[in-house]
């Protein structure tokens, strides 16, 4: 049997130590040899960075290649930078138009198809294009790839009114402009307005404005809108009056509290108490009364009580 020594343990120890830390030196080596190698694989097959000069001429080719398939418009405007030929307007594209056909705002635009760009100016276009009498707002926007965008608000009409000698229609807007010749453009049914004065083409008027939005009242209680409103100097207590279709007299409105008098009419037409056929005026601004002028009121019409559809003749004075 062996003795046991201190001695030989320490030795034993230090051997197992040292074979540990051989093999811990060589695992590392060998993870630091693969590493490299990888690294090595890695950078021996990327490819090289291909240079901006070359990058650029083959996106070119790659656009024309799709273009000659599918046609392209960002392809026309490259081959016509490869060519060093001009870019051209290729289109026009309209946007807005209700009253107006695409055809006749592209030609107001002043630009055709196949015109040189620069002549394809977005503010000059703009500007031409608020020259058309029925064009009220205008943009329009330049695309690279050869199109021209135009977006437009068109002028809406409200009313007509005549103007010169010989009278011409004209078309008025919200704001009371006389704006352009009426037309075809206009849709059916629109008021006629009658001023006592005279109005010009392109100048707003504040009566012609007032009688619109009254016009457009009438809805709301129930009644047509008007065929005829008749506009008075500002002078003049009658105001505005109206004829609606299908009713033979003037109704009279003055020029306030045109919503209680629009709903005594109301009232006054769909009670059936007066013969209206043979009037010739109908006059809502007495108070509690329709008093009617040009024929003899019917019995019927005395006896109405309802508020502001009591027909009778009265010698009291307008309320306005």
């Amino acid at each position: 049997m062996k003795d046991f020594h201190p001695s030989n343990s320490r030795r034993m120890s230090g051997e197992r130590a040292s074979s540990a830390n051989s093999r811990r030196e060589r695992d590392y080596s060998q993870r630091q040899a693969r590493a490299r190698k990888h690294l090595e694989r890695i950078r021996g097959g990327a490819p090289s960075p291909v240079p901006f000069s070359l990058l650029v001429p083959a996106a070119i080719v790659a656009s024309l290649s799709i273009g000659m398939l599918f046609g392209s418009p960002i392809v026309a405007t490259a081959r016509s930078w490869i060519d060093g030929e001009p870019v051209r307007v290729e289109a026009i594209f309209v946007r807005g138009s209700h009253l107006l056909s695409a055809a006749e705002i592209a030609a107001a635009t002043g630009v055709a198809p196949g015109a040189p760009w620069e002549a394809a100016d977005p503010r000059a276009i703009e500007a031409r294009l608020l020259e058309h009498p029925w064009i009220a707002e205008a943009r329009a926007v330049r695309l690279p790839t050869g199109r021209l965008l135009v977006h437009i608000t068109e002028e809406v009409p409200r009313a007509l009114v005549a103007i010169g000698k010989p009278a011409q229609d004209f078309a008025v807007n919200q704001q009371g402009v006389p704006f352009a010749l009426a037309g075809s453009r206009v849709p059916a049914g629109l008021p006629r307005l009658i001023p006592n004065a005279s109005v010009e083409r392109d100048v707003a008027e504040a009566g012609l404005a007032g009688a619109i939005e009254l016009a457009y009242r009438l809805p709301a209680f129930d009644l047509p809108m008007p065929s005829e409103l008749f506009v008075s100097e500002e002078d003049d207590p009658t105001g505005f009056a109206l004829r609606l279709p299908g009713l033979e007299p003037r109704v009279v409105l003055g020029r306030s509290h045109f919503d209680e008098r629009l709903a005594g009419l109301a009232r006054l037409l769909k009670s059936g108490l007066v013969d209206l056929e043979s009037t010739e005026t109908l006059d809502l601004r007495f108070a509690d009364q329709a008093v009617l002028r040009g024929t003899t009121p019917p019995k019927e019409a005395k006896q109405a009580a309802a508020a502001r559809g009591r027909a009778a003749s009265s010698g009291a004075g307008p309320t306005g």
